[in-house]
This record gives C-alpha cells, structure tokens and sequence, in this order.
C-alpha cells in the first residue's frame, strides 16, 4: 500500500492450503506454467495447471473443492493459496492488521 499506515488484508472464508515464498517464483520454481497474463502494477492473479497446486492432496481437494490456484506477487515475496473460497480484500490500519479479522 502506499500509505505506510494502512495496509492490503487478503482473507478466505473457506479452509485454504498457504505456500509462502520469500524470492520470486518464477524463477525459483520450475514449472510448465507459461508466465501469460502478468500485468504490471498488479499483484493477485488465479492460475490454472501449476504445480504447487497439481501437487496437493487430491482427497483435501475433493472434500474442499472445487478449489482455484491464487497467487499474490508484492516485490520480493509471493504467496500461493489453494481453497474453495474466493478470496476477499480489505483496507486496514497498520496498528490493527496484526489482529485476526473480526468473525461475522
């Protein structure tokens, strides 16, 4: 965010599996996945055929899918989520985005 006191919360209502990454994947992991449909200035897309999300359980998938590959890009780090939910955005203030969001 540009703001240094806000910051972007990316949440899913339903059971997710994470992968974290620290470096850019598209040149630490190798993968078949054509690097098609990147637009700069953007950070989350839904990828179809990747590895990471090839490579999950398929009983997990099963029982919670259909589920869809989402990967969210900011500089240095990317963040690989496979669910059944879509994911939601949300503004938050810096002092309160450490806190869970609030159930409702």
């Amino acid at each position: 965010m540009p703001d240094d006191e806000a910051l972007l919360r990316v949440s899913f209502d339903r059971p997710c599996i994470v992968r974290l990454l620290d470096e850019m994947p598209l040149s630490t992991e190798e993968d078949e996945t054509p690097n098609e449909g990147l637009v700069p200035e953007h950070f989350a897309y839904r990828l179809n055929g990747a590895r990471f999300a090839r490579l999950q359980s398929e009983a997990w998938k099963d029982v919670f899918g259909p589920v869809a590959h989402y990967q969210f890009v900011t500089g240095d780090t990317c963040m690989d989520v496979l669910s059944g939910g879509a994911p939601s955005f949300s503004v938050v203030d810096r002092t309160d985005g450490l806190s869970p969001p609030a159930q409702t």
